[in-house]
């Protein structure tokens, strides 16, 4: 059964990367698990699937990660109907609204310097109307995302030498 990273790095069933992956079968299944937990959360505690999909696509622009771009540009336009996430995301248009423009302050600097991140920047958060249900998901989020990206890379590094 294929999962959102074989989808991503084109492992098809039966290829070799493919039963590699299936070695470590509870990887496999904890990272779908992630995935499904963090995109399509029970509760979302207060940040929108919507948001969730443009965080995730804010971080795989800024990871400058193509295929994971298009991913979570997918999801985001099946979510925000109109658009005005996307268009914040990739740089366009400005919602004059302060709790998602501290949400994209924060995955910009916990994606660019994740050692850089204070006390102050969740206060940051908390100020602008985020829970710390919301904080926790956004920072599980950001996480998730450069982790992906990451194994990604190592997925297609071993599929160009196959």
């Amino acid at each position: 059964m294929s999962d959102v990273m074989d989808t991503l790095a084109e492992l098809m069933p039966g290829s070799p990367l493919f039963e590699l992956r299936r070695q470590r079968a509870d990887v496999v299944k904890h990272l779908q698990g992630s995935d499904d937990a963090i995109f399509s959360p029970a509760d979302d505690g207060g940040l929108t699937r919507a948001e969730h999909a443009a965080a995730g696509l804010r971080v795989a622009t800024l990871l400058r990660d193509p295929e994971l771009s298009e991913h979570y540009r997918a999801r985001l336009v099946a979510l925000d109907s109109g658009g005005s996430l996307a268009k914040t995301v990739e740089g366009g248009a400005r919602i004059t609204e302060g709790r998602w423009d501290a949400i994209l302050a924060h995955v910009d600097l916990v994606t660019r310097g994740p050692g850089s991140a204070e006390r102050k920047d969740i206060d940051n958060l908390l100020a602008a109307g985020l829970s710390s249900h919301a904080v926790v998901s956004l920072s599980q989020l950001i996480a998730y995302v450069n982790f992906q990206s990451r194994v990604l890379a190592g997925l297609r590094m071993l599929k160009g030498a196959a």
